[in-house]
């Protein structure tokens, strides 16, 4: 009985780090807690061109901010709001999603394009904001 014991407190220790993590900094990556999803909606556009929708959700229990994705050769025929997705500035060819404004935990950001195909759009990085833990 006193062996058992004596492993307890290790035994809580360790239960304790893998229920809280070892830092918010780790919980989220790109590629881990950002789905990207892209849906063919059947509309046609101007010249042919399908409208597609992607859908960008932060799956990371933080808020994150700087979400850039890897477009893909990304082009469209119609406008997408700058705001919601457009270029990143520093020319690495990533996009940036909302501005690089906060994404709330489970939340949303959509936009549309029309090409002839849709283009693999993949999280490339972000940035933890807020935490509620």
């Amino acid at each position: 009985m006193a062996t058992a014991l004596s492993f307890l407190p290790a035994l809580i220790l360790v239960l304790i780090i893998s229920v809280q993590g070892t830092s918010t900094g780790d919980r989220c990556t790109a590629s881990s807690s950002i789905e990207v999803q892209t849906i063919n909606t059947g509309e046609p556009a101007g010249g042919g061109d399908t409208v597609f929708e992607v859908r960008v959700k932060n799956l990371c229990p933080c808020s994150v901010r700087d979400v850039r994705l890897d477009g893909g050769g990304f082009a469209t025929t119609v406008e997408v709001d700058p705001a919601v997705f457009r270029a990143a500035d520093d020319g690495g060819g990533a996009y940036l999603v909302n501005g690089g404004g906060p994404i709330a935990s489970m939340a949303t950001v959509a936009f549309r394009y029309a090409w002839d195909h849709f283009f693999q759009i993949t999280p490339a990085s972000l940035e933890e904001d807020q935490c509620a833990s």
